[in-house]
Formats: C-alpha cells, structure tokens, sequence
C-alpha cells in the first residue's frame, strides 16, 4: 500500500488506483533494521513456510550455536527450508554429540565378499542394508561398493575387498592378487563419495602376510574443538608381520594431512600369524588403538607431536584368562569410554545364544592410561540373552564374530551348520536382540559393518521428510 501511495503522488494520471483497503499501522523504522533482513511478499513467505527471512548462512549460523545434536534434528523437522540447510551444513553443524548410549540406527549396512578366497578381477564387495536403514538410504538392495562412486573411480575397486570400517570411513584392499608382492588400501566415504587412494606399500615395506587395521580420526587424537583436525583428516595404523630382521612384529602409520605412510616401527608386542589372521579392525579409546590377542588386548598409541610418524608406544592389556577362540571375540567402546571385550556362548540348560561383556579398568591418565590398565575379572561380566536364538554347542564351531559398531553397538557375526541360525545376523548390545541379514552368510569373504559419521546421519535424516 506505501509503494501504491508513492507512486500515485507522482504520476496519479497513468495509475489504475486498486481498492481502497484498510490502512495498517507502520511498524516503528528501527524494528524494520533486522540484520540479514530481505523483503518477501506474504504469498512467498507462506510457500516458503520457514518461520524466518534470514538468508541460509544465517539460519546454518544459529544452527551451528546448538548446545545438542537433538535441537539440530528438530530444527531440520520444522520445515523444508529448514531441512535443506542442514542437509547441506551437516559437516560443520556435526561434531560428535557425547551420544550416552549407543545408537543402532546409525549402522546401516554391510559391505562383503559374496565369496571366500581368491576374487576375480571384476569381482567388487556388495553392499546389504539393514532394515533400520531404510528411511535414511531409500530402497537400495544389494549394490557394488562401485555404485555408490561416480566414473572412472567406481572401477578401482574392482577386485578389493573390505579390510575395516569406522567413523564412516571404509578401509579397503585394492587387487591383492593382481599386484603381487604390494599392498595398496583405500579409505573411502561411501555415503558421500570420497576417496583416499593410499601409496601402495611394496617390496620390503609390504606386510609379509595377514596385518591388523586401525582408522582413527581428529576426533580421536585431539578431541578438544581448539586442537580439532579437519573433517578429511584420518590416520590409519597397521600391526603386521615385517620382512626384515627375522620377521618381527611392525606398526606403520599413514597420516591423510602428510599424504606419506612413516617408518616401520618395532612392537614392543610381539603377534603371532595366527593372531594375525583374524585380528579384523581395531577398538580405538582416547586414541589409543587396540586389538585383541589370545592372552591380551594389544594397546597402540601414536606420537601425536611426531611430524614422522614413526614414534609409537606398544602395550599389552592382559586379560584374566585366556580367550583363544579368535573368531568369537571383539573389542569395543561404550558409550561412557569404557573399552570392554565382547564374545558370544551358549547360557547353559536353555541353550540361548548369549553376548558377554567383560571390561577393563585403565586409569585416565595423559597418555590414557593404558600402560597400567587390565581387563577385570570375568566375575563382573555383563551378559546379554538373545532369548530368540536358541542352539547346540555344536553350532558354535561355525560362529564368527565380523565386526562391532563403536557408536551403534552392533555386533556382525556369521554362522554355518544345520542349527536353523546360519547366515549373517547383527546383534544390538543396546536392546538384545538380533536381525538377519541373510542366508548365505557363513559363506562371506571378508566382511565389515558401516555406521554413518555424525554428519553423514544429520543430511541423510534431514533429506527424508519422513523423519
């Protein structure tokens, strides 16, 4: 109406003049002064229906100023407007929440080899969902770790196979078989399309058989937001058997913001190939890597000042007693930072299929304590029924543990036999109970779990109106 009445004050003979309407009060000018303030008309502002005229940056700004993750998910349930200014800021809107509990729905799926052994060359692991994945991923079924990477990149991984997964990072091994006598791994993003090729570690460098994993993030090594590393930013650790020196046992780091692997380095912890062979990916508290072994939890902690990577501490955590079934055996981290060892069993006389949970005390010192620290006694373990899988002890001969989701607390694990439980199944710690995943499990190649990162799970949430 004031834009009306300006312009018929000056040429009142060209205008059509509209009806006369109801004057409204004029808000006082200061009020009208807002910061990032944009004109919009009332048929816009209603489509737009976001409650507010600031511009994106702002509204991401103020998101970003959250005191917890939650206020961020309900913000991105408001509106639509609203939900794409997460979905897109997810990144610097995600530092890990101190979660308090762990949170299956962030694991959403398995990738894995259809077949153990050798693979062929076109071979690629698939990818299987949960079924609590399917609000944040859509109906996506069984696909190659290609489909989730665009062009020529989707090839590369024609003939890998998954070695660990963690943080919402996928570590892979690229065509073994095809380069003999190196080693080339990747470190990849599936949910976004990101993909780390490593220098291949080859002639004397290469590890001389089986080697253990360990992905750890800026989160992990310097947890404080002023000393927090980029979202990029990762290190990945090997335990291996050397080809120097008689074999000894050798730790190797790869730092992302170098793009270098540093100097072997000597364990002060000596690993057998057996242990080797099935040592899978590693648990990580206050970043300090472990593994576990038959007689203790082997702790690995890098020199975080040591621009080389080539000063690392080797410290084995002993248990109480001996855990020498290796395929039946994790470690992980609970939500309150407690490093614990997880194996299944059988609850004698109902014969149900049981997870138990045995944790060790290490002291909060600088260096994480883990020099002075000791699994306590089986007495204290924490048992978990999963009153729905009931079985012979026989059938624990073909039980194997794949994986554990340090922030969803899920267990993968694999069995074969006649028992009615073969395939793969996912364990939750959280709730006790079990979800098949398929059939054909017990037959898998290697095989690891994914969980989404932080900011991974905000866009994909904010994306699905549903949520």
């Amino acid at each position: 109406m004031a834009a009306t009445a300006t312009a018929s004050t000056h040429s009142p003979a060209v205008l059509t003049m509209p009806r006369p309407q109801r004057s409204r009060r004029q808000p006082p000018r200061s009020s009208m002064a807002l910061p990032y303030a944009r004109a919009a008309s009332p048929a816009r502002r209603r489509d737009n229906s976001s409650g507010t005229s600031l511009p994106d940056d702002a509204l991401a700004g103020i998101f970003a100023r959250l005191p917890h993750a939650a206020d961020v998910v309900r913000c991105a349930a408001t509106c639509a407007r609203w939900r794409r200014v997460v979905a897109t800021s997810a990144a610097p809107l995600s530092p890990p929440p101190p979660f308090g509990r762990f949170l299956p729905h962030l694991a959403v799926g398995v990738f894995h080899l259809p077949k153990a052994g050798p693979t062929t060359t076109r071979t690629q692991p698939r990818f299987l969902a949960t079924a609590a994945s399917s609000g944040l991923l859509g109906r996506c079924g069984r696909r190659s770790i290609g489909s989730f990477f665009d062009g020529a990149a989707a090839a590369a991984f024609d003939g890998s196979r998954p070695v660990s997964s963690r943080g919402g990072r996928l570590v892979l091994e690229l065509r073994r078989e095809i380069r003999a006598g190196s080693v080339t791994l990747c470190v990849c993003n599936p949910m976004t399309g990101d993909a780390a090729m490593l220098p291949p570690l080859s002639g004397d460098d290469t590890p001389a058989d089986y080697y253990g994993c360990a992905l750890l993030t800026g989160d992990d090594l310097h947890p404080t937001t002023s000393r927090r590393c980029g979202a990029a930013f990762f290190r990945l650790l090997l335990v291996y058997t050397s080809r120097r020196g008689g074999g000894f046992t050798a730790l190797r780091c790869y730092s992302s913001d170098t793009g270098r692997w540093g100097p072997e380095a000597r364990s002060a912890v000596s690993v057998t190939t057996k242990e080797l062979r099935d040592i899978g990916g590693a648990a990580v508290r206050r970043g300090v890597a472990f593994w576990p072994l038959d007689n203790g939890a082997l702790g690995v902690r890098l020199d975080g000042d040591d621009p080389d990577l080539g000063i690392m501490d080797a410290h084995l955590l002993p248990y109480d007693c001996s855990h020498e079934w290796l395929k039946t055996r994790l470690l992980g981290v609970s939500p309150d930072g407690r490093l614990f060892l997880v194996y299944l069993g059988i609850r004698g006389g109902i014969h149900t299929l049981m997870a138990k949970m045995s944790y060790f005390d290490i002291p909060d010192d600088e260096d994480g304590g883990f020099h002075n620290g000791r699994k306590e006694s089986s007495s204290d373990e924490e048992a978990i029924p999963t009153h729905q899988m009931k079985m012979d002890y026989r059938d624990l001969a073909t039980l194997k543990l794949r994986w554990i989701g340090d922030k969803s607390g899920l267990v993968l694990f694999t069995m074969g036999g006649r028992g009615g439980h073969d395939g793969a199944h996912v364990l939750s710690l959280q709730e006790g109970t079990v979800e098949k995943l398929a059939d054909e499990g017990h037959s898998w190649g290697s095989a690891v779990g994914f969980e989404m990162d932080w900011a991974a799970y905000l866009s994909s949430m904010a994306h699905d109106p549903r949520n």
